[in-house]
């Protein structure tokens, strides 16, 4: 069984290199792969690197 590897609201604004909160707008774009879990925002790790591939922030 193949582990799923999600990314919090931290560890995306680290691999952007940019703050947290610049992060939250981001992750709550439109076009942002997000889950959210309660209230907790959270993304595939692989959705992440394909709409980083594919998007102009």
């Amino acid at each position: 069984m193949e582990t799923i590897k999600f990314m919090n609201t931290k560890e995306v604004a680290q691999a952007l290199g940019c703050s947290l909160p610049t992060a939250r707008r981001i992750m709550q774009r439109e076009d942002f792969p997000l889950i959210r879990v309660g209230k907790n925002m959270k993304v595939n790790a692989e959705a992440f690197d394909e709409w980083t591939k594919n998007r102009r922030i």
